[in-house]
């Protein structure tokens, strides 16, 4: 299955933008019921994607040459959402069945269902992918470049949650940051002296800042119960999103 990324990746002169997938076989099955990889964790992330992303090339057909190892490190979330989406697709077939909760009224909605290839996605251009986004605190005057996030990110995320709590705000806020002033190797601490204004404008800018383009994996439902809308998330990097579901 051959589709077009969100985001893609520039490598020199090109805009590597196509990526082709594969379908889960025995052995992934083997990955995703492995209580080491998924307990709290999404080992099995690194390996379907490794084994199941058979090339990434230009709209032109130039194929990107590197490591799968070198490309995981490229892929924007973004990107590896929507490549897991695909493999989901090119296993199962776009019909996704789920199960969900009312936020309104409480009431349980079993068999609800999307087709997969009706999510719909914007694309970045190569102009807007090397675009610098930049922000200015308004309290210290440092100047901030944001950057999206990628796979080892998404296992800090994990790491935060389970074990920085005593560091929740400022170790999330490094996942998304490249560079604050002259420095670009960050951890939590350089985030502990800044003003308490200038952390909430920083946090306020990542989320109103697009610095990747997604799958909308949020579908809403209307409730049969209170006739009021509510809304579903796809859990794409959950182990449970890669068994076949029935109505």
């Amino acid at each position: 299955m051959l589709f077009r990324l969100p985001n893609g990746f520039i490598d020199g002169l090109y805009h590597f933008s196509m990526c082709e997938v594969g379908e889960l076989k025995g052995k992934h099955q083997n990955y995703l019921a492995n209580r080491e990889l998924v307990e709290g964790n999404i080992g099995h992330l690194p390996k379907i994607l490794s084994d199941l992303i058979i090339r990434v090339e230009t709209d032109t057909g130039v194929e990107w040459k590197g490591s799968k190892e070198e490309l995981l490190e490229k892929l924007v979330v973004g990107d590896l959402e929507a490549i897991l989406i695909k493999i989901r697709e090119a296993s199962f077939g776009v019909k996704y069945y789920f199960d969900a909760n009312c936020e309104e009224c409480g009431k349980t909605h079993k068999g609800l269902r999307i087709n997969l290839d009706t999510l719909e996605y914007k694309t970045m251009t190569p102009e807007q992918l090397m675009q610098t986004k930049v922000v200015q605190l308004p309290k210290s005057g440092l100047e901030v470049e944001l950057r999206p996030q990628y796979l080892k990110d998404l296992f800090e995320v994990i790491n935060i949650t389970k074990n920085k709590q005593d560091s929740l705000i400022t170790s999330s806020v490094v996942t998304s940051v490249r560079r604050i002033g002259d420095k670009t190797k960050l951890t939590s601490e350089d985030f502990d002296d800044l003003p308490a204004s200038d952390l909430i404008f920083l946090m306020t800018e990542v989320g109103n800042t697009t610095l990747e383009e997604h799958i909308d994996t949020l579908v809403t439902s209307t409730c049969k119960g209170c006739g009021k809308d509510f809304e579903y998330k796809i859990p794409t990097i959950l182990p449970s999103f890669f068994y076949p579901s029935e109505a």
